[in-house]
């Protein structure tokens, strides 16, 4: 028996989930059906008749308590079936099931209006009404009005859902005057606007004693009863009576801001209703479209409600002003994902209205500092997020959480995207004038603009994308693309010269202070010389003193959390007293020159290690890993090495009872071999794990020291080492097999770190950077844009010595401009326009400091350019492929056009 069982439960969890949970609603069973959910049933997926489990719950007499299940699991109060045009609440009147009504009605937003087969809900009922559901009727008709539908909405017989209520004659007569003073309980009840107040006289003739609401006088047209036409969907009506409405206003009073407050909620509740033939007629008068009514405006409506119509119209209205609270864009991205609430609603139509008109910024920034890149990426719409970097949407605006626009953007996407962004000039390969065209219009940040519509001059950050990059895993190979080493090699132009000035002039502190320190030391005859290279030490000493004051100034908070600086700040203190006078002995002298000497090496390393040269950056990131790897490992190793320091300082350092005379050899070495204090014995354990065992010098008298000294030698000096030379090797392997990318990232955060000093972007930053000349020198020195690429691009001339043109003109080049628009400077084609400029030095009076070292400042490096070239081939490529997958597809369409045509040919000659 309790084998049966088992199977029986077994069979039951093997079952098809979404099976198991149409018998579970089939048999009432909400125990089976929150089952089937947990095991990974969907609710709202649609079955072969374009149904679902969710619609048939909400359309079921009794089935609440699955509504509500599927409420929590997912399912959408305000869905719609695309097949039928029918919206849950529709299917929810359709039960006649009060409890079902309001599980959908706890939700804000739910489209009570919303019409199916030209019947409101609120109509749908009151149509249905019999005998038997009276009671569930009323509650649901309640429910209804209390949320707010509206009574005056009638179907394509003009008949409203109080009409059929006083038709019906399957009901008694109490139950009909309940539900007709549950209607007049509504203050905006019309009764007299259809079938020429048929149901007036209805009223008067069944209820006589009941008090009727007023008549609505057809001379008078107030607002009420346009927006009575507007929500009815009836426009003839509306467009019948709007004249007479303008004229009560003119009568009233002609000033602009009456017709504003009279007209205003009109054209709202036109967008809100899809009213468009109304929207037209009301945007067509003298009306403010800027207006805000109950904190909105229209065109922040029309995104919410998803009116892509109505956006379109307003939009290209030539008044319409964008206010810096409005965000549409961002509004409709929020959007995108949910279901239209009514058939004329279309957010991914309104996306592609808002970025494609002028008058949107598609780097707008809402209260958190958040732009529609970052909810495109929040909300995983990939459709947005292409289309958005197409248009040039900067991928490193951040946000007051700190966070960049390009987080979130899966690696292959923003791959595709950044081969989209290299292009040609349609020459030939093989011309001469051929070009390869790099966009860095998402690199690049926009220009920020005053109320005074003229960009603010300001320091911009342009590596913080890349830095990103290079510290995420995912995205980090990224750094090899192209348009990044491009771009680089850029920022790199401009920033060589800060580098290697610095550079040249700390060789020249360098040499300068070793070569006097040795004559010093060594009293050389030379006094000359040696004074005169001690003149060179204190003007590299001034100048470190300069270069260190400089930073502390700019960005006091992050100069004192470096420890680079403080071993700079230990360098120069040392050096002074190095090249002083000495007071003190001759021993402490040498001391403190041995110790300056090493900073100046380690310095020095530290600056050859951040040369633009792969050999050189590879061989730094080696040295600097096998460190941090061997100081981690030896860090958790240390137990043992302390150990077996303390278990030699007890067995081998006993003190000697008849000790002998002493030899010169044992005074030398004697106290080192023997252990005879705890630190002694932990330098030499760590000396003997590298393999200087000096056997012969220890004392073996009993057979646990054999034991001690056999097993350190197998443990740590056999297994240990060889473990840390293996991982030193490893380490190196995988830098060797990265070179190129880790020489990316070296120069990606020397870049950074130049950048956000001299920007001020460093935490603590001084406000010397806010102020002339340093801003200017700072802004020429760091900033891509305007400056310098006035046109967001460049083009490479692979055929000619891999030069590298940038687009300039006399209205960019050199000024600030206001480039809020997500397009760029196309290049000319005509050679001899003055548009495009062989790439110049960094500073204009000094040759330019990347020749020192690669001979060729304009000239793009040949893996670039080779990456460059097969990026256009692969798009090429591409091309074809689809241009073939067409023309496959169009012959195929003929075949068969052309067989249908021989076999009907063949079927009349058979009939014949």
């Amino acid at each position: 028996m309790v084998d049966k069982q088992h199977s029986i439960d077994i069979s039951s969890c093997l079952a098809d989930p979404q099976i198991q949970l149409s018998n579970a609603l089939a048999t009432r069973n909400v125990r089976d059906f929150r089952i089937a959910l947990d095991m990974g049933a969907e609710a709202a997926l649609a079955d072969q008749h374009h149904g679902n489990i969710y619609e048939k719950a909400l359309a079921t007499y009794g089935c609440a308590e699955f509504v509500e299940e599927c409420l929590k699991r997912g399912c959408s109060p305000h869905h719609v079936n695309k097949h039928f045009d029918k919206a849950a609440i529709s299917y929810a009147s359709d039960s006649r099931d009060p409890h079902i009504l309001m599980s959908l009605l706890k939700y804000e937003g739910v489209q009570v209006d919303r019409k199916y087969a030209e019947l409101t809900p609120l109509n749908s009922l009151a149509k249905g009404l019999n005998a038997d559901n009276v009671n569930d009727v009323i509650a649901c008709l309640k429910l209804l009005l209390n949320y707010g539908a509206s009574p005056n909405i009638p179907d394509q017989r003009e008949m409203t859902a109080l009409h059929y209520v006083v038709k019906n004659r399957k009901i008694d007569d109490n139950k009909k005057r309940e539900i007709v003073q549950l209607f007049f309980e509504r203050h905006d009840l019309d009764i007299d606007t259809y079938r020429d107040g048929e149901l007036r006289q209805l009223l008067q003739h069944e209820f006589s004693d009941l008090q009727l609401p007023e008549i609505r006088s057809n001379k008078l047209v107030d607002m009420e009863v346009l927006l009575c036409y507007i929500r009815a969907g009836d426009m003839e009506k509306f467009l019948q009576h709007f004249p007479e409405y303008q004229l009560n206003i003119s009568d009233k009073d002609n000033l602009r801001n009456t017709a504003q407050e009279q007209y205003l909620p009109l054209l709202i509740e036109c967008i809100q209703k899809g009213a468009h033939a109304a929207f037209d007629v009301l945007l067509g008068k003298n009306l403010n479209v800027n207006a805000v009514w109950e904190n909105s405006n229209a065109l922040e409506v029309a995104a919410i409600w998803g009116n892509w119509y109505a956006l379109q119209k307003l939009l290209d209205h030539p008044d319409l002003k964008l206010r810096r609270d409005d965000h549409p864009l961002i509004t409709v991205i929020c959007k995108m994902s949910e279901d239209p609430l009514q058939a004329f609603c279309d957010y991914r139509k309104c996306f592609y209205v808002l970025i494609e008109s002028e008058k949107v910024n598609i780097n707008e920034k809402d209260d958190s500092g958040s732009t529609p890149l970052h909810y495109a990426v929040k909300y995983r719409n990939n459709e947005a997020i292409r289309e958005l970097l197409r248009r040039g949407s900067y991928i490193g605006a951040k946000s007051c959480f700190n966070d960049l626009s390009i987080d979130g953007v899966s690696p292959e996407l923003l791959e595709e995207h950044f081969d989209n962004c290299i292009t040609s000039n349609n020459r030939k390969l093989g011309d001469k004038n051929f070009e390869i065209i790099i966009n860095y219009m998402n690199l690049l940040p926009r220009l920020e603009v005053s109320s005074s519509k003229m960009p603010v001059k300001q320091l911009r950050d342009e590596m913080a994308p890349i830095a990103f990059i290079a510290k995420s895993k995912e995205h980090r190979h990224l750094l090899q693309h192209p348009l990044i080493t491009s771009y680089l090699f850029l920022k790199w132009h401009r920033l060589s010269v800060v580098f290697f000035v610095n550079f040249l002039m700390y060789v020249f502190f360098a040499v300068s202070i070793i070569t006097h320190t040795i004559l010093k030391f060594r009293e050389s005859e030379y006094e000359a010389v040696t004074a005169l290279f001690g003149l060179f030490s204190w003007i590299g000493i001034i100048y470190m003193i300069l270069r260190e004051c400089t930073q502390m100034i700019m960005s006091p908070l992050c100069y004192f959390r470096s420890l680079a600086n403080y071993m700079e700040l230990a360098l120069i203190g040392l050096s002074i007293v190095t090249c002083s006078e000495p007071t003190y002995d001759k021993e402490t002298q040498r001391v403190i020159a041995v110790f300056t000497m090493l900073l100046i090496a380690i310095e020095l390393c530290l600056l050859v290690g951040s040369l633009p040269v792969l050999s050189i950056s590879t061989h730094m990131l080696m040295l600097d890993a096998v460190c941090r790897s061997f100081l981690k490992s030896f860090a958790l190793y240390s137990i043992f090495v302390i150990t077996f320091s303390l278990c030699f300082y007890i067995l081998f350092g006993k003190p000697e009872m008849n000790p002998k005379e002493p030899t010169a050899s044992n005074e030398d070495n004697g106290e080192f071999n023997k252990f005879t204090n705890p630190l002694t014995a932990l330098i030499k354990t760590i000396v003997m794990l590298t393999g200087e065992f000096d056997a012969g010098d220890l004392e073996f008298d009993s057979l646990y020291n054999y034991l001690l000294f056999l097993l350190f030698v197998f443990f740590m000096t056999i297994v240990l080492l060889n473990l840390l030379n293996g991982l030193a090797v490893s380490d190196t392997q995988a830098i060797k097999g990265q070179a190129e990318l880790n020489g990316s990232i070296c120069r990606t955060n020397l870049l950074t770190r130049y950048e956000k000093v001299l920007t001020g972007r460093a935490d603590g930053a001084s406000f010397i950077v806010n102020h002339e000349p340093f801003r200017s020198i700072c802004r020429r020195l760091t900033n891509l844009y305007p400056n310098y690429l006035a046109g967001r691009q460049i083009a490479i001339l692979p055929n000619d010595n891999n030069k590298v043109l940038i687009p300039t003109s006399s209205i960019f080049e050199l000024k600030e401009v206001d480039n809020s628009l997500a397009c760029f400077l196309p290049l000319s084609d005509n050679d001899h326009d003055k548009q495009k400029k062989l790439l110049d030095p960094p500073v204009r009076f000094l040759p330019c400091c990347c020749s020192c070292i690669t001979g060729s400042c304009s000239k793009m490096d040949v893996r670039t350019v080779k990456m460059a070239l097969t990026v256009i081939e692969k798009k090429a490529s591409a091309i074809r492929t689809q241009l073939h997958l067409k023309t496959t597809e169009k012959r195929l369409q003929n075949i068969e056009q052309k067989l249908e045509k021989i076999f009907e040919i063949l079927q009349d000659s058979k009939t014949k």
